[in-house]
């Protein structure tokens, strides 16, 4: 049976290192940039600058974590839980988390 684990993580060093460890391992999936709605509401307080620049538009307040989702066999769920835990010392030296639920149906090569 197929398995879609998602994870959030703090956007760190410690993260970008995971991400490629993985890929090592032989493991796929897809790497989003994301913020929580924390951060949106606190950046949407802001006081909007009375001239715009090219500055503006390559200035990205809201990307805060990463979130990555796999599309994984059973055998596969546990090692990269795992491995999601090691490098993040359980989710206490990288903030974020992790979940995961089983396909009903899934098609495609990732």
């Amino acid at each position: 049976m197929k398995h879609l684990l998602f994870t959030t993580l703090e956007n760190t060093k410690e993260t970008h290192d995971l991400i490629h460890h993985l890929s090592n391992l032989g493991y796929n999936g897809t790497v989003l940039s994301s913020t929580s709605l924390k951060h949106i509401l606190q950046d949407e307080n802001e006081d909007v600058p009375s001239f715009f620049s090219l500055a503006h538009v390559h200035e990205n307040k809201f990307v805060q974590n990463t979130t990555i989702y796999f599309i994984l066999e059973d055998d596969e769920l546990e090692e990269v839980k795992s491995e999601i835990r090691k490098a993040t010392n359980d989710f206490k030296s990288t903030k974020g988390g992790m979940f995961a639920t089983k396909l009903e149906s899934y098609e495609g090569s990732f």
